[in-house]
Parts: C-alpha cells; sequence; structure tokens
C-alpha cells in the first residue's frame, strides 16, 4: 500500500483553480480502485491519498496524469509499505497479489 503526501509548491489561487479537476481525476481512480482515501492536510497546505497495493511504476503512472502534476502545482512524497495487519474490508486492497483493480 501507498501513502501519498502531496505539498502544495503553488499559490493557494492557482490550486484552486485545478481542484475541481483534481476531485474529478480522485473520483476516477477511486471508481478503479486505485485509492482508499484521500483528502487536505491541516493546515491546508496539502493533502493526504491513501493508495492500494499496486506496482510503484503505476501508482508513479497514475501520479502523472494529476492535474496538480501536470500543472506543476505540488510536490510529492510517496511511501510504500506493507500492510500486515488491517481490518477485513481493507484487506483485498493491502495484498500485493489480488486481482481487484490490479495490473
Amino acid at each position: 500500500m501507498f501513502v501519498v503526501l502531496l505539498q502544495y509548491t503553488a499559490p493557494q489561487s492557482e490550486i484552486d483553480a485545478q481542484l475541481v479537476d483534481h476531485y474529478e481525476w480522485v473520483t476516477q481512480h477511486y471508481d478503479a480502485g486505485d485509492f482508499i482515501a484521500a483528502g487536505h492536510r491541516h493546515p491546508r497546505n496539502g493533502a493526504v491519498i491513501i493508495a492500494r497495493a499496486m506496482s510503484r511504476g503505476k501508482l508513479d503512472a497514475i501520479l502523472a496524469t494529476d492535474p496538480f502534476a501536470l500543472h506543476k502545482l505540488v510536490r510529492y512524497e510517496v511511501i510504500e509499505f506493507q500492510a500486515l495487519r488491517t481490518i477485513p474490508e481493507l484487506a483485498a486492497y493491502a495484498d500485493p497479489l489480488t486481482t481487484v483493480a490490479q495490473s
């Protein structure tokens, strides 16, 4: 699994101008099963995305399509971890061998 930390590198007005497109991008990846959770950081200087287990290359390709990335508005820190324990509802997202939304 991955924790993706987004740090805003542009003025808030530029971030806000891309929010609708960014939210649509996030929704697309919820629907695909790639993302488990996402939201703003507090204070609002970035965001956090929790992504399912997948190859790092696939995650990097997904992040490259984020409107924030396309407009060079954020810096990403990607933390990969192996979820050794989860609640039952998250088990399929933690297993890199599962076939749900994997490639």
